[in-house]
């Protein structure tokens, strides 16, 4: 049995799902909130049975999103990947909007925290310019000219107008990937995936030792 298990975790919801011959015959959504470090256990589990544990490809949504909730869904895909000793390869949630067109350019809007925003535009199944930056939602729609019927953002609190709410799926990363050719697919397995960065690493520096703190005898 052909069978590609497909896995995001880039929003609070997690979604695991398998396509055998075209067919969706295992697809469960489960909810916790960002971080799925313990309920995607179980979907993956029954998934895997689904297809006699023999998965032919292995897909994970590689965000943008919650960095820790999509860092949990990667390592459970390299984990499964090195496991049964399949291929796997990182495909943008974003790329797999449940009501967007892969044929089209689309625009996705999300929340990037810090008070900002980001776009990025895709078609298919790759981001072809993005993820930028903005500040307010003023500078964002003043530098685009997007086409408001396709522009789409997984973000539940953006209350942009136009916006179309959808929802990463995995079903629609299986199939997205199913389509694949086998030159794109190599080159996919050529970069192991990782989650999609919004920005560099925010680092502090620590704190110097007060005037009080006790020095160790040397």
């Amino acid at each position: 049995m052909n069978a590609i298990l497909a896995i995001d975790t880039s929003t609070k919801e997690g979604r695991v799902s398998v396509l055998s011959e075209n067919n969706i015959i295992f697809n469960e959504v489960f909810t916790s909130e960002r971080s799925h470090n313990s309920q995607i256990f179980a979907p993956l589990e029954e998934a895997l049975m689904s297809c006699n544990h023999a998965p032919s490809l292995i897909v994970v949504g590689t965000g943008p999103g919650s960095y820790t909730g999509i860092r949990i869904g990667i390592a459970a895909g390299l984990g499964l990947s090195m496991a049964l000793e399949v291929p796997i390869i990182g495909i943008p949630s974003i790329c797999a909007a449940e009501s967007m067109d892969q044929n089209q350019t689309c625009h996705v809007i999300g929340d990037a925290r810090r008070g900002s925003l980001y776009i990025a535009a895709v078609k298919g199944h790759q981001i072809i310019s993005g993820p930028e930056l903005f500040e307010t939602d003023e500078t964002l729609y003043k530098k685009f000219e997007i086409k408001k019927e396709k522009i789409f953002s997984f973000d539940e609190n953006l209350s942009l107008p136009e916006i179309k709410k959808t929802n990463p799926s995995a079903q629609k990363l299986a199939r997205i990937a199913a389509e694949l050719s086998d030159k794109e697919i190599n080159e996919l397995r050529s970069v192991p995936p990782e989650p999609i960065y919004l920005r560099a690493p925010f680092i502090t520096q620590p704190k110097k030792l007060g005037k009080n703190v006790p020095k160790l005898d040397s």
